[in-house]
């Protein structure tokens, strides 16, 4: 209280606000400025932070008061590009899930083993195998599904989500709408739009979708994520608006649509920013590319390996293809210019350097300037031309540094691409020198930004390689500025929203930051998450 005596004869009582809740004796990297020691909260927001003798004046009676004893405080992780719906049915088991399988062999038991547990003539979907792990090198076959699930329907997604396996019977029940190249019957491959629309007729009903959200928001608590920009379909939309209502969504969703359903927003007057601080529509997005690994990202030079699994000749997929880019350039200029006209930011995933040039194209032609925030997402095999022309558009570079598992001798990249490529891929160090935008996503390979950041801090060549501290800007108020949210999120300091987690060392000195325990999230100043169970 503070008291004031007017002429000696009136006291005036005047009430310091006090906290909810004060963080002391803590490492606070506030993004923004130099570190701190405590912050204070109060209703949903920071109202200060610094030093803990500057932060005591904020106790009251019925204050929550937490001594961390030295551990570090981050602001809530914002993952910039993030695929929640998957994630979460492999969480709620509605996938198999085949990401630790280190052989073909493993994945084929793991298959074979749900199979064993699933009735007869039901689907066995699964996500996540990764053949460039597995001694064997080679795409799961058609044939391969069949020898183990002969009267089971089943369809497995890769890793990258560009190309699927499906086995015979599979193929029996769904017919398969091909568009050139896409498609290899005998093997049972299916790659990007054709495998996108055979799996739209095996859709999640809206209460696993539900589920789904709800199990990886559980999952984004446990690695301290807070926000996340998620490419939604419109039955995702549709499930994030019900959580919300009933108040059990506690996370921030940024939903960013593909580009098909432009012309719908476009009729409902709506554009990017509509919403509130937990759900708001974020991008449009375009796919000018597919992946490295599906060896469908569109290159200037050939892929260098053969491929174990060729698709025809003569179809642009072939074993020494360029890839393939998803547009002509001058439908993907007027596409693109739509969405821009219509006040909606633009994301477009382009991967191979053939398809960043027709993303930057596309956004020229649209007028695009630093305020528009338009992103070009993974923007893997970037030139240093290419960088210049995104400094110049005010581009920002939505990258995956978890993609970096991939990089190295011996490992994807180099097997595509070739060691000289290899060390060009997804150069960071060089989009920061640049002052072009970083903002770090995961695209749930896995959903992970400490292992981001560790992956990014110890990258295998010096232009992938940045800073603790850049990492983790990328991860957090790069990311808010990616979605346009940078005055709310991102940093922690006065008025913006309490958003922080609690790590269990400094990531500035962790000989694996991947390894770092996240033992507390708060979300608007309470917490959801706490490693001891306790909430």
């Amino acid at each position: 209280m503070l008291q004031l005596a007017i002429y000696g004869i009136i006291t005036l009582v005047i009430p310091v606000l006090t906290a909810d809740l004060l963080i002391f004796n803590a490492n606070i990297y506030t993004v923004s400025s130099r570190r701190a020691q405590a912050l204070a909260v109060r209703d949903d927001k920071i109202v200060a932070v610094g030093r803990n003798e500057e932060i005591r004046k904020f106790a009251g009676p019925k204050t929550q008061i937490e001594d961390l004893h030295g551990k570090t405080v981050l602001p809530g992780f914002i993952d910039a590009h993030m695929h929640l719906v998957s994630v979460g049915l492999r969480e709620s088991g509605y996938y198999l899930d085949l990401s630790q399988a280190r052989s073909l062999r493993e994945a084929l038991e793991l298959v074979r083993a749900r199979v064993q547990q699933t009735e007869k003539s039901q689907w066995v979907l699964g996500r996540g195998w990764d053949e460039s792990r597995w001694p064997e090198r080679c795409y799961i076959t058609r044939a391969d599904l069949d020898k183990i699930a002969p009267d089971h329907p089943v369809v497995l997604v890769r890793v990258c989500g560009h190309i699927l396996c499906a086995n015979s019977l599979a193929l029996q029940k769904i017919s398969v709408t091909s568009r050139a190249g896409e498609f290899d019957e005998a093997l049972g491959l299916l790659r990007e739009e054709t495998a996108w629309d055979f799996l739209k007729k095996l859709q999640p009903s809206d209460e696993q979708i539900r589920a789904a959200i709800l199990a990886g928001v559980r999952l984004a608590h446990r690695l301290g994520v807070t926000a996340i920009h998620d490419i939604a379909k419109p039955e995702h939309v549709r499930a994030y608006t019900v959580l919300h209502q009933v108040q059990q969504l506690k996370l921030r969703v940024r939903l960013n649509v593909e580009a098909q359903h432009l012309e719908h927003l476009v009729a409902l007057g709506l554009r990017t920013g509509f919403g509130n601080e937990f759900v708001k529509l974020g991008a449009i997005k375009f796919f000018a590319d597919g992946s490295i690994g599906a060896r469908n990202a569109a290159l200037s030079k050939p892929y260098r390996d053969l491929t174990p699994v060729p698709f025809p000749k003569g179809e642009g997929l072939g074993e020494r293809s360029l890839g393939k880019l998803n547009y002509e350039q001058s439908d993907l200029n007027r596409l693109v210019k739509r969405a821009h006209d219509h006040g909606f930011q633009i994301m477009i995933h382009a991967i191979g350097d053939r398809a960043i040039d027709a993303a930057l194209e596309a956004l020229a032609y649209a007028g695009a300037t630093a305020a528009h925030r338009h992103r070009i997402e993974h923007a893997e095999l970037l030139s240093d031309s290419q960088i210049a022309r995104m400094r110049e558009l005010g581009i920002i570079a939505s990258m995956q540094p978890n993609f970096l598992q991939w990089s190295g001798p011996g490992k994807l990249y180099e097997m595509r691409l070739g060691p000289e490529r290899d060390a060009q891929i997804d150069p960071h160090r060089k989009v920061l020198d640049a002052g072009v935008q970083l903002a770090f996503g995961s695209d749930g390979m896995p959903f992970s930004p400490l292992y981001g950041i560790h992956c990014a801090v110890n990258a295998p060549h010096p232009s992938q390689r940045v800073s603790v501290e850049e990492a983790i800007h990328a991860y957090t108020l790069g990311a808010a500025y990616a979605g346009f949210e940078e005055n709310l999120l991102g940093s922690l300091e006065p008025g913006k929203l309490a958003d922080f987690i609690v790590l269990s060392e400094d990531p500035a000195h962790s000989k694996n930051i991947s390894e770092i325990k996240i033992e507390k999230t708060y979300l608007a100043g309470q917490r959801v998450f706490g490693y001891d169970n306790s909430i």
